[in-house]
């Protein structure tokens, strides 16, 4: 009995996920990273960082809040006001651009890379629509896309949690999880293919209404 209880603690805290990051929340529609952001120049400037970063052949002025971001290193970044003719602090040159972004997270390459935001395909099924759909595409294969907003890994699996802003909060219809055995961001915009199950139960208390198992990320 002890060791059951034991088990049932590891797959709760597992599921529930937890773990700090460095830098702000993701923001709600996701990282909108197109490729890898690469740190390039640092200039420290009252409690912010103007952060000189490429992100594939675009190269551009960021600023962010102080998060100890250094040169070398890589960045998630959500969306921001762009500035034009800004002149960096102490002295440092007129930049033509400058974006002010307060979203921000420093990661390593291979999160970076798995962050580039996906693009939706066309047969994609939005999440509020698996829901109001479930009896008759329960057991069929879809895809679905969304932002990952929770990604805990339990007994093998992740067990990543999706939300597209279709659905119900009140409802609990608009976030949709997917079981996977493959490693996303929270943040991250994905898409993922697999089979729709209806009511899995998977005991000690987790009951999903609606799960996509074999979650193949195809974007």
């Amino acid at each position: 009995m002890h060791a059951i209880r034991v088990m049932g603690l590891v797959v709760l805290l597992g599921l529930m996920g937890c773990g700090a990051t460095r830098g702000t929340e993701p923001p709600p529609e996701g990282w909108s990273n197109n490729a890898p952001t690469l740190i390039e120049e640092v200039v420290e400037h009252e409690g912010m960082q103007l952060l000189h970063v490429s992100q594939g052949r675009i190269r551009t002025w960021v600023r962010v809040p102080a998060v100890g971001a250094k040169v070398g290193e890589y960045v998630l970044l959500g969306q921001g006001k762009l500035l034009q003719e800004v002149e960096l602090p102490e002295g440092g040159p007129k930049v033509r651009e400058l974006v002010d972004i307060e979203h921000v997270q420093v990661v390593d390459l291979a999160t970076a890379q798995r962050a580039v935001r996906a693009r939706s395909p066309r047969h994609a099924v939005a999440i509020g629509t698996v829901y109001d759909e479930l009896d008759t595409r329960a057991d069929d294969e879809i895809v679905v896309v969304g932002t990952v907003v929770k990604a805990p890994n339990a007994v093998g699996w992740n067990w990543v949690h999706l939300q597209d802003g279709s659905g119900s909060p009140e409802d609990d219809t608009h976030d949709l999880t997917v079981k996977t055995d493959q490693a996303v961001t929270v943040g991250q915009r994905v898409a993922f293919r697999g089979v729709l199950r209806k009511d899995v139960d998977l005991g000690f208390g987790y009951h999903y209404r609606a799960l996509v198992e074999g979650g193949v990320l195809i974007q």
